[in-house]
């Protein structure tokens, strides 16, 4: 299991009682129970059944039937950019790598654009009330392991097309057919 910086930083929240768990890589938890912390496979869900991850070609697109959509990306020129909206928009000579759509994983955050500092991905859907299954099966864009895009939520602004930008890249989400 590789940590990073942000569950150990969990961690030490459960180990000073202010959280009962955290979420940890891999399928782990780590529990609190009275004054000892506890490493455990989490058994509630069964990851394996949920997660998935697709390769998105730039321009190109994927079926998702997992969430039942189809993801679209879309390169726009910089004579266009009245076609686009720069928070909704990427900028593909920022990103750190190939663009993969995959279900948020437990650790994810996310920096929507004008937020301080970066989210847990949980509790950003969390205050959006989206559950269960759902929830499970969130979709969000990745590119050098750094969640890029998160359905419903401006890009961070580290991302998003400068003006001088050559192009934008555009990610459309469109229903599967029944």
């Amino acid at each position: 299991m590789h940590l990073e910086f942000a569950h150990v930083e969990e961690t030490l929240v459960v180990a000073l009682g202010r959280e009962k768990s955290a979420n940890l890589p891999a399928g782990w938890r780590a529990e609190r129970n009275k004054n000892d912390v506890h490493f455990r496979p989490d058994d509630k869900t069964s990851k394996a059944s949920v997660d998935y991850e697709y390769r998105l070609p730039i321009p190109g697109q994927v079926a998702v039937p997992e969430a039942g959509v189809r993801f679209e990306a879309t390169l726009s020129r910089s004579s266009e950019k009245a076609e686009y909206n720069r928070g909704n928009s990427l900028d593909p000579a920022l990103l750190p790598g190939d663009l993969q759509v995959r279900n948020w994983r437990a650790g994810d955050r996310y920096s929507p654009a004008h937020s301080k500092s970066p989210k847990k991905i949980k509790e950003l859907l969390q205050e959006r009330h989206v559950t269960g299954k759902e929830r499970q099966l969130w979709p969000v864009l990745v590119s050098g392991g750094e969640v890029v895009w998160l359905r419903g939520f401006t890009v961070p602004t580290k991302f998003q097309p400068r003006e001088n930008a050559a192009e934008a890249l555009m990610i459309l989400e469109f229903p599967l057919p029944s």
